[in-house]
């Protein structure tokens, strides 16, 4: 299946090349050109990577890029005429996976492009649905009904891992393993039990069960049936 990729970019020249280019390499493209448009693309397509421009009319790419990452884990690839290390680093503390510099090769592009969905293949599966929450599995949006849940990173690992393996129970030690001591980031246990309690206050309930269930003593399980 050819991946899709959305292009940020305000200046309509430097889009259309940019998409010509991916279309001659069987990629799909969609093309935004602000927050709005880019959230709509992301609710409604499979998006895989987003190419961001730095320099928007509107909003800096930066600011994009912060209020995407309140919602999705999406690879985002900024694409910039500037290189000084205040910009590259403004550039990876908004969230962004890898940085361009214009003007680059278009190979060079395309391998930027390919290594950023070689990380992220693996954690393709398309959408699981339960009760009224849909969860992209590409982007880790979160979508009650149609409107984005505002969820953390660390809230999206885990609402992941607790639907992926519904109706097991997962024990405490394994949640804080995937999410934090893997990654080498060693906390208290008792920070798994204040994310818990603030992803199920923002989750609710589905016909008075709420979606995350405690199991004492052992750890919690995702309550609602789930459907891909």
């Amino acid at each position: 299946m050819k991946k899709q990729i959305c292009i940020v970019e305000d200046d309509e020249n430097v889009a259309e090349s940019l998409q010509e280019l991916l279309y001659k390499n069987y990629y799909h493209v969609i093309l935004t050109q602000n927050i709005s448009e880019t959230l709509i693309a992301l609710r409604n397509h499979s998006i895989d990577l987003l190419l961001l421009d730095v320099h928007l009319k509107e909003e800096s790419g930066y600011e994009l890029c912060k209020k995407i990452r309140k919602l999705s884990d999406i690879p985002i690839l900024f694409l910039t005429g500037c290189n000084t290390e205040s910009e590259l680093l403004e550039g990876f503390q908004s969230g962004g996976d890898d940085y361009l510099t214009k003007p680059f090769r278009m190979r060079e592009l395309l391998a930027r492009i390919e290594a950023l969905l070689r990380r992220t293949t693996s954690k393709s599966c398309s959408c699981i649905k339960s009760g009224e929450l849909t969860f992209n599995c590409d982007t880790q949006l979160m979508l009650f009904n149609h409107d984005f849940l505002d969820l953390t990173s660390t809230e999206r690992k885990l609402v992941w891992l607790l639907m992926e393996n519904h109706p097991r129970t997962l024990p405490r030690e394994e949640l804080l393993y995937q999410v934090w001591d893997k990654r080498n980031f060693f906390v208290e246990s008792n920070t798994l039990t204040v994310n818990m309690c603030r992803l199920r206050d923002k989750l609710g309930s589905f016909e008075g069960t709420p979606y995350i269930e405690t199991i004492r003593g052992i750890g919690y399980r995702w309550a609602i049936p789930v459907r891909r």
